[in-house]
C-alpha cells in the first residue's frame, strides 16, 4: 500500500503504526497529510487522494487491530509494519 500509492515511507509507517495502537485510524490533524505524495492541496486530486488512502489504512487498521499482542506506551513489540 505505501509503495503502490507513493506515500512517504517513514511518516506512513509511524501513522499505521499509530493507528493500530489507538486502534482506529483518523483524519484530523496532521498525521495524514504528511504521508500523502508531495501535491498541491490546491489539486483537484488531492482531496480524492487524501480519501482513498484514508479509507485503505482506516479497512487496514480494522482488519489486523488487536493482532499481534500488547503496546506499552511507544513500544509495540509483537507487531512492526515493515
Amino acid at each position: 500500500m505505501i509503495e503502490g500509492e507513493s506515500l512517504n515511507n517513514e511518516a506512513a509507517k509511524r501513522y499505521i503504526t499509530n493507528s493500530l495502537k489507538r486502534e482506529y485510524a483518523s483524519e484530523n490533524g496532521t498525521e495524514l497529510n504528511a504521508i500523502l505524495p508531495k501535491m498541491s492541496p490546491l489539486n483537484p486530486q488531492y482531496l480524492t487522494k487524501k480519501q482513498s488512502v484514508f479509507q485503505k489504512i482506516a479497512a487496514f487498521v480494522e482488519k489486523f487491530k488487536g493482532v499481534g499482542g500488547r503496546c506499552r506506551g511507544n513500544e509495540c513489540r509483537s507487531f512492526s509494519v515493515h
